[in-house]
């Protein structure tokens, strides 16, 4: 039986949703998952030419309903023709959120155009995910960046999400996702929670790495296992700005190709920022040019699978077919790394940077 679940993500500006776009694609794909993207009404209609400037809060919100309630309708309606028995609908800012811009009672009005009640919001969505923004606790890591459309200041921002806090406060399943530790570990626990709320083992926040030996035996083996996938993934790495460390991929899984950008900022040795977004094909070819001359391409087949009910990524790069580097969630204290009995591990390479992405890129081999 088909399962269709509509989770909104929503917050002040510069909270991570862009970023939590991208992640919840590749991290829900890979377990098996159909995703849809509800990309944010507001800045849809910004970019476009309309906007509050133009003809004043209270018109510019009936047109973000309006668009916002048919897009969650084809969302809805193509989630049920997509092949696949699990679809998730992600969606940038539900119907509660225009409510954060003219206030309850404006809003009550605006519903009437659409014969809707306040009450008929709630069942619209099975989960809400807040992420708070940068401008509460992260001030340092608040930009304009990724967001053309974005024009509020920290204290605005700081508003905003208030309002929206309040707007939201009545759907039962709302989780609130804070600065409290690092950016990464905030989009960690913000994926972690829709794991939760969707009753599967969520993905913990440490892995352990391993340089194995690939031949067509394991292959063959690893495509026998529960909720097996592949996908062949490129990464170009961009001439960087601002010290930032930049790339794009591609990622094709059967005939769905996802491009994104990513670029991470340094804070400090210990902390980084790690920005995430999706692109159109057409954006991804206008990054080409940027292609840092000096780092290779790195063109990898990742195989995804569960094994006794551990979920593994093994990424093969096309420099060396004959090894690769076996991902597996690190388990909890006190329990024991399980590897497949067929694997035969050539070196634990945790916390080795030699065996990340951007180092490989570098020296093309293990």
């Amino acid at each position: 039986m088909k399962t269709i679940k509509r989770i909104v993500f929503t917050g002040g500006p510069c909270s991570g949703k862009t970023t939590f776009t991208s992640r919840a694609q590749q991290v829900f794909a890979e377990r098996g998952y159909r995703v849809i993207i509800d990309h944010e009404s507001a800045t849809d209609l910004i970019s476009g030419g309309i906007s509050p400037a133009t003809m004043g809060m209270y018109e510019f919100q009936k047109y973000c309903v309006a668009l916002q309630l048919k897009k969650e309708e084809l969302c809805y309606q193509a989630a049920q023709e997509i092949a696949g028995d699990k679809v998730l609908i992600f969606i940038d800012r539900g119907l509660y959120d225009d409510m954060a811009y003219v206030g309850k009672e404006d809003f009550i009005e605006i519903l009437k155009n659409f014969d809707m009640k306040l009450e008929d919001i709630n069942p619209r969505y099975d989960m809400v995910v807040h992420l708070v923004t940068a401008a509460k606790g992260k001030e340092e890591a608040y930009t304009y960046a990724n967001n053309a459309a974005r024009y509020e200041t920290i204290e605005e921002a700081r508003a905003m999400d208030d309002m929206a806090l309040m707007s939201w406060e009545s759907h039962p399943n709302r989780v609130i996702i804070g600065n409290e530790s690092e950016f990464e570990d905030k989009m960690i626990k913000a994926i972690q929670s829709v794991f939760e709320y969707l009753g599967e083992g969520a993905p913990v926040e440490k892995f352990r790495k391993y340089l194995i030996e690939v031949n067509d035996e394991i292959l063959n083996k690893i495509a026998a296992e529960a909720n097996y996938s592949t996908a062949h993934i490129v990464q170009h790495y961009l001439l960087g700005e601002n010290g930032y460390e930049r790339r794009i991929r591609s990622r094709q899984r059967g005939e769905d190709i996802m491009y994104s950008y990513s670029e991470a900022n340094y804070l400090s040795t210990n902390e980084r920022i790690k920005v995430d977004k999706v692109l159109t094909e057409r954006q991804y070819k206008d990054y080409i040019h940027q292609v840092d001359p000096d780092l290779n391409v790195i063109d990898k087949m990742r195989y995804s699978f569960i094994y006794k009910d551990v979920f593994f990524k093994l990424d093969v790069f096309d420099f060396d077919t004959g090894k690769g580097i076996l991902s597996i969630d690190q388990p909890s204290e006190g329990r024991s790394v399980e590897l497949p009995e067929y694997v035969t591990v050539i070196k634990d390479v945790t916390g080795d940077v030699n065996y990340k992405n951007y180092y490989l890129a570098k020296s093309q081999k293990y």
